[in-house]
């Protein structure tokens, strides 16, 4: 799985919704940041500030199309670092607090290299632990460079090329062989929200004619690159024949270069492949919670409350009455003890894993090889100790974990791991299969709970 930012002048032109499309939708692609880097268009009276807006809201909607986070998205720098623009935003320290955390970041930039430089400059720790792949100019090796890319930030370019950090340059003209028409994308893309909203873009844009009636998909190769660069021919130069208006390096480096796309059909009929198979039923997705499954563990026959006769049937039922409310689009929080991880494969689902006991038991100190084994099984995500939920799903913030002596004081609790007795407490809620008809419970049905516990419940309720 590789970390990713990317970082973007969105709304620039259509071409960087594609990319953004394309990257989101990569099954080994982690997005975890879309950054807005700064443009303006001079005749089209388009500022810095409204460009970012528009760009910030736009990333937003895609998110929202490919079923992704909205909230990974952070406006940028507001001005260009050759205009003297030095200032920290919440998009440049975003780039930083995830370089530092990840031991390897891919940053696809599809603009300007304003807000890389002004974070490699800030922190320039981040040079060795980041790799950028950009969208730059199509006369490298030129007396001058010919790129908007380049030329609306020349000394954020410079500062970025005289930094440590491992550079690849997609140059645009490796993205002309990506030509397209709204034909082609209505034929073939159309059927998912996120390819719908690609054919809006290219029935409106104003330059369809651009090549009789073909339009170039450039920013998607930068994209098709990280994915798999054996699609591209490529060779490494030295940086100091980039560095046109700035002092030569004391030192020899180099930039990996792509010269030559003669493989780039490949490119297209994997973007094509790949949007065709993005969500198509993200504005129906519900949200679960569950706890303490235990599928194929025996000592569930044993319990005094169990009606079940055989971990056999008790599996089969579990799996009936999981999928009998799951969607397959849908979103399932299981707070622990999952047993057979086997099993995550006939469920509906997109299924969160907060470890329990068993869990924990079983990783021991190595979290992150055990995290990989069960992500390979078909997990979401799987999640140590505890999570809050954000308050946009259950109208607070909630914490979700396993053991009720694990709770936390100042917000409400969703819990599993007991079995019998207290199925709330004043400050949470017991979610384990074993108190809700063996059912994962719906975040409507929980958000009704929460109300009743924290309202109308008095103490008696409490008592055991």
């Amino acid at each position: 799985m590789k970390n990713i930012i990317i970082d973007s002048d969105v709304m620039n032109e259509v071409d960087d919704q594609f990319a953004i499309a394309y990257a989101l939708n990569i099954k080994d692609f982690n997005v975890q940041a879309i950054t807005i880097c700064p443009f303006n268009i001079d005749y089209k009276r388009i500022s810095i500030f409204d460009g970012t807006v528009d760009s910030y809201f736009e990333a937003k909607r895609l998110c929202r199309l490919c079923d992704k986070n909205p909230n990974i998205v952070y406006k940028g720098s507001i001005n260009y670092v050759t205009n003297g623009y030095d200032s920290l935003t919440e998009g440049t320290k975003k780039i930083i607090e995830i370089a530092l955390k990840n031991k390897k970041t891919y940053v696809l930039a599809l603009g300007t290299l304003t807000n890389l430089a002004i974070a490699l400059k800030h922190e320039p720790k981040i040079a060795s632990k980041i790799e950028i792949i950009w969208l730059g100019t199509k006369t490298l090796l030129a007396d001058k460079f010919d790129d908007s890319n380049y030329k609306k930030d020349k000394k954020a370019f410079e500062y970025v090329i005289k930094s440590k950090v491992k550079m690849h340059i997609v140059p645009c003209y490796v993205g002309k062989y990506n030509a397209t028409s709204i034909y082609e994308i209505k034929e073939h893309i159309a059927n998912t929200p996120v390819g719908r909203h690609l054919y809006s873009l290219v029935l409106n844009w104003e330059n369809t004619i651009e090549n009789h009636g073909l339009k170039y998909i450039y920013d998607v190769m930068p994209v098709a690159y990280l994915k798999n660069k054996k699609m591209f021919n490529f060779k490494e130069i030295d940086k100091n024949l980039l560095l046109k208006e700035e002092k030569k390096l004391p030192y020899t480096e180099t930039v990996t270069y792509v010269y030559d796309g003669s493989k780039n059909s490949c490119v297209w009929r994997d973007f094509i492949e790949t949007i065709k198979n993005a969500p198509t039923d993200i504005f129906s997705t519900n949200i679960f919670f569950t706890s303490d499954t235990h599928f194929s563990q025996k000592y569930k026959t044993r319990t005094k409350n169990f009606k079940f006769k055989s971990v056999e049937q008790t599996d089969h039922e579990y799996i009936k009455r999981w999928n009998s409310v799951v969607g397959k689009k849908d979103i399932v929080y299981h707070l622990g003890d999952f047993g057979n991880y086997e099993i995550v494969k006939k469920l509906n689902g997109k299924i969160i894993l907060i470890m329990g006991n068993y869990e924990e038991r079983e990783a021991g100190n190595n979290f992150e090889e055990f995290r990989k084994k069960l992500l390979k099984y078909g997990f979401k995500d799987v999640i140590k100790g505890g999570l809050v939920l954000d308050k946009k799903i259950l109208g607070q913030e909630v914490y979700l974990t396993h053991k009720p002596t694990n709770t936390r004081k100042d917000m409400f609790n969703l819990y599993g791991h007991v079995h019998s007795l207290k199925p709330i407490m004043p400050n949470g809620f017991n979610v384990c299969l074993e108190y809700h008809d063996y059912k994962p419970l719906s975040a409507h049905y929980v958000k009704d709970y929460i109300n009743f516990v924290l309202h109308d419940a008095d103490q008696d309720v409490f008592t055991n």
